[in-house]
C-alpha cells in the first residue's frame, strides 16, 4: 500500500465505532460490532500493545503505519529504505499476558483449526534440533593421545599376525575422527499444505483420500460407512462432503439434547464455526462433514448466521442429501440380501430341475425296455 492507502484503509482506528468496540471488549460486553469493517484487524489489539504495518507499493516508497489503539496512528517513511521489495508486513508487539501466541505449537494448532484449507500458503519460522557428524579438532585428539597409555608397552608379547586385521586398523586410523553434535536449525515450514478436497472434482478423488480426510476432521480411526460429495446451486452456492460413520457415537442418546451437529462451516476455506445447530437437525447429529460457501460474508458472526435465510436453504439441502445417502445405503443392503436369496432359490431350482431330468431319463429307459420285451 502507498502512504495514502495506509491512511485510508487503516485510519479507521480513530473512528468512534472501532474505539467503542475496543472499550466494549475491555468491559466484557456483547460483541455487536463483530463483522463491521476493520474489526478483524483491530482485534489484534486484544493481544498486542502496539501494531506496526510496514508496506511497500510500486507507486510509493516504503512506509510504516503505527498505532497503540489510543485513537491515534502515525504514518512515517521507513528509515530502513526498501526492505520488502513489494508487499506488507504486520508486526504485533504482544502484551505480557499474551505470550502464548508466540509458542510454536499454539500457532500451529490455531492455523490448523481455522485456516488449514485457505488458498494462500501460511508459513511459520520453526526451530528444530538436527543431529549431525562433525570432524573432531586435531588438538583435542593430540591431547587425548598424550594422556592415553600405549597398549604396545603393556602388552609386548601380543603380536598381530592377521594381515587383514592390520589393513583394517590402518584404514581406520586414516579415516578422520568425527563426533555427533546437536544443532538448532531455523527454517520456514508450510502449515497449510493440505488442499480443500471438497473443491476438487469427484472423479479425481480416490476412496483412500476420502477416508483420510474423514479421519482428519472426525478423529475417528475407522473408515466411514458412506459419503456424499456434492455442489448446490440456487439461492446460495456451496460445496459439501457428508460422511456416515461406521459406528454410532457412544453418547448418541445420552447427550442427545446437548450435542450439536458435527459439521464444520467454512467461508472461502476459512473455518467459521464447527458447532452450528442450524445446519443439521439433532436426529442427524452423528453425520460428520464440511460445508463451504463463497456467498456468505467472511466476517459473518454466529448470531448473524442464525438469522440468515440462506442458512435455512443450506440446511434443507444438507438434510435431503444426508437422508438420500442413508436411503441408498439401505437399498444396497436390501439388494445384497435379495441376491443371496435369489442365489439360494436358484440353487434349489437347479437341483429340482436336475432331479426332474434324471426322473425323465429313468422313465425313458423303462419305456425302451418294455418295448423290447413286447417285440
Amino acid at each position: 500500500m502507498t502512504k495514502a492507502e495506509l491512511i485510508k484503509n487503516l485510519g479507521t482506528v480513530a473512528k468512534s465505532g472501532t474505539t467503542a468496540f475496543l472499550e466494549a471488549m475491555g468491559k466484557g460486553e456483547s460483541m455487536s460490532l463483530i463483522g463491521q469493517f476493520g474489526v478483524g484487524f483491530y482485534s489484534g489489539f486484544l493481544v498486542a500493545n502496539k501494531i506496526e504495518v510496514t508496506s511497500k507499493s510500486y507507486d510509493d516508497e516504503q512506509h510504516i503505519w503505527t498505532s497503540t489503539a489510543d485513537a491515534k496512528f502515525f504514518v512515517t517513511k521507513d528509515p530502513r529504505g526498501d526492505t520488502l521489495g513489494r508487499g506488507t508486513r504486520v508486526t504485533l508487539y504482544l502484551k505480557d499476558d499474551a505470550s502464548e501466541y508466540v509458542e510454536q505449537e499454539r500457532i500451529k494448532n490455531l492455523v490448523k483449526k481455522y485456516s488449514e484449507f485457505i488458498n494462500y500458503p501460511i508459513k511459520l519460522y520453526l526451530s528444530k534440533d538436527v543431529r549431525e557428524q562433525v570432524p573432531v579438532e586435531p588438538e583435542v585428539e593430540e591431547k587425548k593421545e598424550e594422556g592415553e597409555t600405549d597398549d604396545s608397552e603393556k602388552k609386548d608379547d601380543v603380536e598381530v599376525t592377521d594381515e587383514e586385521e592390520t589393513d583394517k586398523a590402518d584404514k581406520k586410523d586414516d579415516e578422520p575422527k568425527t563426533k555427533t553434535v546437536t544443532k538448532t536449525v531455523w527454517e520456514w515450514e508450510n502449515l497449510n499444505d493440505i488442499k480443500a478436497i471438497w473443491m476438487r472434482e469427484k472423479s479425481d478423488i480416490t476412496s483412500e483420500e476420502y477416508q483420510n480426510f474423514y479421519k482428519s476432521i472426525s478423529k475417528d480411526h475407522q473408515d466411514p460407512l458412506s459419503h456424499s460429495h456434492f455442489s448446490a446451486e440456487g439461492e446460495i452456492d456451496f460445496k459439501a462432503i457428508l460422511f456416515l460413520p461406521n459406528e454410532a457415537p457412544y453418547d448418541l442418546f445420552e447427550n442427545y439434547y446437548g450435542k450439536s451437529a458435527a459439521l464444520k462451516l467454512y467461508v472461502r476455506r476459512v473455518l467459521i464455526t464447527e458447532e452450528f445447530e442450524e445446519l443439521m437437525p439433532r436426529y442427524l447429529n452423528f453425520i460428520k462433514g464440511v460445508v463451504d460457501s463463497d456467498d456468505l460474508p467472511l466476517n459473518v458472526s454466529r448470531e448473524q448466521l442464525q438469522q440468515m435465510k440462506m442458512i435455512k436453504v443450506m440446511s434443507k439441502k444438507l438434510v435431503r442429501k444426508a437422508l438420500e445417502m442413508i436411503r441408498a445405503l439401505a437399498e444396497d443392503e436390501e439388494e445384497d440380501d435379495d441376491d443371496e436369496y435369489d442365489g439360494e432359490e436358484g440353487g434349489e431350482d437347479a437341483e429340482k430341475k436336475k432331479d426332474s431330468a434324471d426322473k425323465e431319463k429313468d422313465e425313458d429307459a423303462v419305456d425302451e425296455k418294455e418295448e423290447e420285451r413286447e417285440n
